[in-house]
């Protein structure tokens, strides 16, 4: 039964700041959980383990420092990669098709545009943290997100490593 009283609306600009939130915080918490999954697989492409199944990486990692060895590794670069990209993928793709469409019902390829547009601005969000992440999956890292940022900028340079 309607009352005919709509409830009250959330500001635009939380509304907006929630939906980035719960877009990239939902996939850093699905990411994180399967974190070892990922530094396994990552691993599994390396030079140095292509004669080891995922089983034998995974045990070995176990063996060297219990199951934390198996999340530590890129854990902070997962989750900040997972809330830029997809905080903007998620998040941004409603207000721009919104933007793109106006007030009319979005077409196909307006939605196309749209999540094109929020997919190239979660990637170069993202970036940095990616490379970040793949690093220290192969190395089996857990320094800080900062000082392996800074790491690669000052070995490779900003544009060229990062």
């Amino acid at each position: 039964m309607s009352t005919g009283v709509e409830p009250p609306r959330a500001p635009p600009s939380f509304a907006f700041a929630r939906e980035v939130m719960a877009g990239g915080g939902s996939t850093s918490i699905v990411s994180a959980i399967l974190n070892p999954v990922d530094v396994i697989k990552t691993r599994r492409q390396l030079y140095e383990f292509r004669d080891k199944s995922a089983v034998e990486i995974g045990r070995s990692m176990h063996a060297e420092g219990g199951a934390v060895a198996l999340w530590r590794p890129g854990l902070k670069a997962t989750v900040a990669r997972e809330m830029l990209y997809s905080g903007c993928t998620k998040g941004l793709y409603p207000v721009v098709r919104d933007v793109i469409s106006g007030a009319d019902e979005p077409t196909l390829p307006q939605r196309v545009a749209a999540a094109s547009g929020t997919g190239v601005l979660g990637s170069l969000c993202a970036n940095a943290f990616d490379v970040v992440k793949i690093r220290q999956f192969a190395a089996g890292s857990s320094s800080s997100l900062l000082s392996a940022m800074g790491e690669v900028a000052r070995a490779e340079g900003v544009v060229r490593g990062l």
